[in-house]
């Protein structure tokens, strides 16, 4: 089954942003394509700093938070959102560095990326990163500012934020933690991103939802195969008191800076085919009979891409 036991799950601590390696970290950053670095100086400059608005101090009555559900389901949907699901939040499950949030609900939505540029994984698929997390925390903030004028607290979080992103988003019943450590979605794949605000409206929860996708975890080897680093481990491990799905960060990062952000582990995710992209995936999949394995695939991209061969050749 894809549910999974939260019962004994304790408060997680944010990594460091960048990597632990505060070098590698820095000459990542510096390769950053125009593009991504001005969405990082609108993120941290002028989003960031709004991200909390000041409330209403004449709270909304307010007699149907189910309806209301809906409605700002509805508009986040409108505002670009591929997907949008309202979760509870656990205390547990906030980071330790957030301290006592005070926001038991997080409204989630996922945007997709362009799976053409996610698959070359050099510059542009960089850009097309941050060019979502850009859109995500634009709309993340416009909520906020909705929320706030009702009368309640609300708090629109960042990839970098207060709470771990996929673990909301499998609360919201957005899709379900994949064996590449990012959630999977059955209508999106693995090409997307997330971003969510969190409030002490109490707005109805959707809950998870089991779509198999663990099922299909457990018995596929495409991100195993094709990690680099060899970082995507076989078998589920506790993380924080919960069982789940686990990345070796270290073996990961190397690899996660030479190649702009990697992302191959995305790209081969065989959910792909099901998803909005299945046409693309298909023409992919041809390539990676051909690739083999990760040494192979990183080839064929170095050979019809710009990236340079010693970006991501030799040993970590």
């Amino acid at each position: 089954m894809g549910t999974m036991d939260l019962t004994n799950a304790t408060r997680p601590t944010r990594n460091r942003v960048g990597g632990s390696d505060r070098d590698r970290a820095a000459k990542f950053s510096k390769r950053m394509p125009p593009s991504a670095r001005r969405s990082v100086f609108i993120r941290q400059n002028i989003l960031w700093p709004d991200r909390e608005p000041t409330v209403n101090p004449n709270r909304a009555e307010i007699d149907d938070f189910e309806t209301l559900a809906q409605e700002f389901k509805q508009l986040v949907g409108e505002m670009g959102a591929d997907d949008v699901g309202i979760a509870e939040v656990p205390p547990e499950l906030v980071f330790t560095q957030a301290g006592d949030l005070g926001h038991r609900r997080a409204i989630v939505f996922a945007m997709s990326m362009e799976y053409d540029y996610m698959i070359d994984i050099g510059p542009n698929s960089q850009a097309e990163v941050h060019r979502v997390y850009h859109h995500l925390d634009e709309l993340g903030v416009r909520i906020a500012h909705r929320i706030a004028s009702f009368g309640y607290s609300a708090r629109m979080q960042p990839n970098e934020g207060d709470v771990p992103m996929p673990a909301l988003a499998y609360l919201a019943g957005i899709g379900e933690l994949g064996k590449h450590g990012s959630m999977i979605s059955p209508k999106l794949g693995s090409s997307f991103r997330l971003g969510c605000v969190t409030t002490d409206m109490p707005l109805k929860a959707d809950g998870p939802g089991d779509f198999g996708l663990d099922e299909v975890c457990a018995n596929c080897q495409m991100c195993t195969r094709f990690c680099p680093g060899d970082a995507i481990k076989p078998d589920k491990k506790a993380v924080n008191g919960v069982l789940r799905w686990h990345v070796d960060t270290p073996a990961c990062e190397p690899f996660f800076h030479k190649l702009f952000g990697c992302k191959l582990c995305l790209m081969v995710c065989p959910i792909n085919a099901r998803g909005q992209f299945r046409g693309r995936y298909k023409e992919l999949s041809r390539d990676l009979v051909k690739a083999k394995d990760a040494a192979g695939l990183l080839d064929m991209i170095a050979g019809r891409t710009d990236l340079r061969q010693e970006d991501f050749s030799g040993a970590p």
